[in-house]
């Protein structure tokens, strides 16, 4: 189906559904489905919710914040942050094999009683025809609250998704794929702030010097010892630039003796 026809699909999904909340992270496919829906509905049948916690670097929340300022439309947006306190949940803070779920469970329950609140028909998700093909326990989450996945739902894959956003002119048409701080702690490894902290601290460093889209995956058994995963295109400063060298003094700042590079890149 070509890609026109897709995007006439998810409009049309929006138009049955008349008043809509969206969950949006600022990433490509929340803001090409809030895009569409603003333009479709109308900004007053609009309601955008984002969960607000430590899993969430400072950085990617002022991003997904200032989403309608650089669409042009500051003030025009019905933006809700909601806070939620993931560590203060035993059942997710000790990392099982379904954290996600859970997460996706009590974070969506929210945003369902936001959006009823404020009259909002369905409650929306980003979720791309691709997502639907990988392993994502989060997904489970989403079928059982009846959350309206109208981009996968229009056949839109993750390519389709950065096409038609650079046609529409959105400036997260090729920002790299995002997750939350959690996803780099192993399987049964507690999820504190320490650790949350961390990761943040050494991926901010990797973004400020030009590597977007970065993991710092912590090692289950050894705390001094991480994994750096940055995109293919940055392997090479990071293998024999100048860079190598600050990175390793700075990550030891920081607690961290070994560093290991994932040479397939992301």
């Amino acid at each position: 189906m070509p890609l026109s026809e897709k995007e006439q699909a998810v409009r049309r999904i929006l138009v049955q559904a008349g008043r809509v909340a969206i969950a949006f992270s600022g990433g490509a496919d929340s803001s090409l489905l809030l895009w569409l829906a603003l333009d479709t509905l109308g900004p007053a049948n609009v309601l955008v919710l984002t969960a607000r916690s430590s899993l969430l670097p400072p950085r990617h929340l002022e991003w997904a914040t200032s989403w309608p300022a650089r669409q042009g439309l500051a003030g025009r947006v019905s933006h809700l942050l909601v806070d939620i306190q993931p560590l203060a949940w035993t059942e997710f803070a000790s990392n099982p094999a379904d954290r996600c779920y859970l997460c996706k469970s009590r974070v969506y329950r929210l945003f369902l009683d936001h959006a009823r609140r404020q009259g909002m028909a369905e409650l929306l998700d980003g979720t791309n025809a691709d997502d639907l093909q990988s392993e994502r326990p989060g997904l489970k989450a989403l079928q059982e609250l009846g959350i309206v996945t109208p981009l996968a739902a229009a056949g839109l894959s993750k390519a389709e998704v950065r096409a038609l956003s650079r046609q529409i002119g959105l400036d997260t048409w090729d920002v790299p794929s995002a997750s939350c701080l959690a996803t780099r702690i192993p399987e049964g490894l507690a999820i504190t702030p320490a650790r949350l902290a961390r990761i943040d601290i050494l991926e901010t460093y990797l973004e400020g010097i030009g590597c977007e889209g970065c993991r710092v995956r912590l090692d289950r058994r050894d705390e001094d010892t991480v994994y750096v995963q940055v995109q293919e295109k940055d392997l090479p400063r990071l293998v024999a630039g100048w860079e190598r060298g600050d990175l390793l003094d700075f990550f030891n700042d920081f607690g961290t003796k070994k560093v290991f590079l994932d040479l397939r890149g992301r």
